[in-house]
């Protein structure tokens, strides 16, 4: 009984091994940027994410009810001033008159606003809760995903990293 233990343990290991490689491979292919994913700009425009490959990208999922949404506005409409890195906004499930009432009170105002009235896109890359912040490279492949409140930090290392 005792001699067949160690070669069970490795069939098994090597079993469990090729799951949980085989799960992060799926994983990874189904958090890329949807390429056919079309949402509307806050004039009503329509607007392919695949406009944005082939830049680095920060998109952030959020909504004026959302305080820890709301405290990373100005942070995020600094980074994307920047050169080099497109940061895109996708609201979820608000007007276009909350929404840009928020905007100037706040006195922000962002190239690059999403509406997701239906939280198509939030569905579409498995974001579990506002506010949430995904980090792509210029080949649209997820390299970090944020949940909750994104801070200078971040925003600097994918900075940093993106534009060595």
């Amino acid at each position: 009984m005792r001699k067949w233990r160690l070669p069970l343990s490795l069939v098994a290991a090597a079993l469990l091994g090729s799951a949980v490689l085989w799960g992060l491979k799926e994983s990874e292919a189904a958090r890329a940027l949807p390429t056919d994913l079309v949402l509307s700009d806050i004039t009503g425009q329509p607007v392919n994410l695949q406009t944005y490959q082939g830049q680095p990208l920060v998109i952030n999922f959020w909504a004026t009810w959302c305080p820890p949404c709301v405290r990373e506005m100005p942070l995020l409409a600094e980074y994307a001033q920047q050169d080099g890195v497109t940061v895109v906004l996708i609201n979820q499930g608000e007007n276009v008159e909350t929404i840009q009432t928020y905007l100037d009170q706040a006195g922000l105002n962002f190239e690059h606003m999403l509406l997701d009235p239906r939280q198509t896109a939030l569905q579409a890359m498995q974001v579990r809760g506002l506010p949430t912040t995904l980090f792509f490279d210029a080949q649209g492949r997820l390299l970090n995903e944020h949940l909750g409140e994104v801070h200078e930090p971040q925003l600097q290392a994918f900075m940093q990293q993106q534009l060595k």
